[in-house]
């Protein structure tokens, strides 16, 4: 008999056992005694049905940038709900949609001409690698086809956006990919001054110069990098190597699409990653806080030169046959239009900067832990890394492991983080809402975290 948790607003049981979660066996539940149910969300803080307060450490996994609880955004839902819930986007538009495209156009590089809206972030990427393959086979170099992409990256998990997955669920994805993958991942580390430890994670321009010389420039479409290499041991790049990349995109005549899903809207401390090196792509791809996660909602932002091509084709290939129910949703649309707002009236880009200084400050503190390695970062995006080899971990068996037992830990006591490439990374991005004194909390559980663990082991 399935497990029943108790429904706090209604009195109602809920049955878990019918939810298949994500990156999960069927057999694995939304156990009451394992993960928490919750129920309400304040700022930084996460609430559980029993009443138990979480830290959000991950900014429900790096969407939320303005906090939880924001009155103000589900008001904005509601009235463009009462004017216009909803239509047929493959026929109509709406003054939202409109707005927003003319909003990203305006926050984003000059030359950037058209925006496609979508669902949420796989869907923006996928939508990036359609066009990029269509803007060389309407030029009729019909064999661009292969993008690269960077060792230990993730950028979603449709088809498409799975081809260019760094090996980060290869494994599991080549069920279904078989012969046919087009992504081809550049491998580590990167070289070059300003990368730091967790250039040890992390391909940089050489990398992808190399293999773009081993697979052949007129193979190549696109280049598709995370500007901060966020799964990849969360190995903060500096400007430089972004603008190394567009130079080499430029001279192999290949696409550069810049997944700023993670890093937009102000989590780097800019508006968008990209700024801090000046780089135009030929992409970019939001999503996440795009709306702070109030509502679901993608787009991709695309350069005017893949515009004209395409435009200007006198082939049936110049239109996009691609498109979604719910892309350029209304509601979605209003919502992320007020987001960004808030994202500017808070001078959120600024706060990112300085409570992401805090927070790295804070966690070096850590280094009396014999598990401590690092702890890096840009803006309100860090990487705390531990246990440099699997010697020092005792009875956990390897250091991977004894990430995922710390992971847990944490929760235990009140922190929700994220573990991601190798496995012995944290990755912390909370809300930029984050006062001084939250960010101290998350070290002083780090802290209680760690020495549970050494007493453990």
């Amino acid at each position: 008999m399935t497990a029943t948790a108790w429904n706090s607003r209604t009195g109602a049981d809920l049955s878990p056992g019918f939810v298949w979660p994500p990156f999960s066996p069927p057999t694995a539940e939304l156990d009451p005694q394992g993960l928490p149910i919750l129920t309400s969300g304040d700022g930084v803080w996460l609430t559980d049905k029993d009443g138990k307060r979480y830290l959000d450490g991950v900014g429900a996994l790096e969407a939320m940038a303005v906090g939880h609880g924001r009155t103000r955004l589900v008001e904005v839902a509601a009235r463009q709900m009462q004017d216009l819930a909803f239509l047929d986007v493959f026929r109509y538009s709406s003054e939202p949609a409109l707005e927003l495209a003319e909003e990203l156009i305006d926050l984003t590089p000059a030359g950037m001409k058209k925006v496609h809206f979508t669902p949420g972030g796989s869907e923006a990427v996928e939508v990036a690698l359609k066009l990029a393959i269509q803007y060389h086979w309407v030029r009729g170099e019909t064999s661009r086809r292969k993008v690269v992409t960077r060792f230990g990256a993730y950028h979603g998990v449709t088809f498409g956006a799975m081809n260019c997955d760094g090996r980060y669920y290869a494994t599991r994805n080549d069920i279904y990919l078989g012969d046919t993958r087009f992504g081809v991942v550049a491998e580590g580390p990167a070289t070059g001054p300003g990368w730091g430890l967790g250039a040890r994670h992390a391909a940089g321009a050489p990398e992808f110069a190399a293999t773009i010389e081993r697979e052949g420039p007129e193979n190549i479409a696109a280049v598709i990098v995370d500007a901060c290499a966020t799964a990849s041991g969360v190995a903060s790049a500096p400007p430089q190597d972004l603008t190394a990349l567009r130079k080499l995109c430029d001279e192999h005549g290949i696409l550069l699409i810049v997944d700023e899903i993670i890093t937009g809207f102000c989590r780097t401390g800019k508006m968008f990653a990209h700024q801090l090196s000046g780089v135009t792509p030929d992409f970019l791809t939001f999503s996440k806080a795009l709306s702070s996660g109030y509502m679901p909602i993608g787009a991709t932002v695309v350069r005017d030169r893949v515009v004209d091509e395409i435009a200007q084709s006198e082939k049936t290939d110049r239109v996009f046959a691609h498109g979604h129910t719910y892309g350029g949703h209304p509601v979605a649309c209003a919502v992320a239009l007020e987001n960004i707002k808030i994202l500017q009236e808070e001078c959120l880009a600024d706060r990112a900067r300085e409570m992401g200084a805090r927070l790295r400050e804070g966690l070096w503190s850590l280094g009396h832990h014999d598990a401590f390695v690092d702890a890096r970062g840009v803006g309100m995006l860090t990487g705390l890394e531990l246990f440099p080899s699997d010697e020092q971990v005792g009875a956990f068996g390897n250091a991977v492991a004894a990430c995922g037992w710390l992971r847990r830990e944490l929760r235990d006591l009140g922190l929700v983080t994220l573990t991601v490439h190798p496995g012995t990374v944290f990755l912390l991005a909370p809300p930029l809402v984050i006062e001084g004194g939250e960010i101290d909390r998350i070290v002083e559980l780090f802290d209680a975290g760690l020495t549970r663990m050494e007493a453990t082991r």
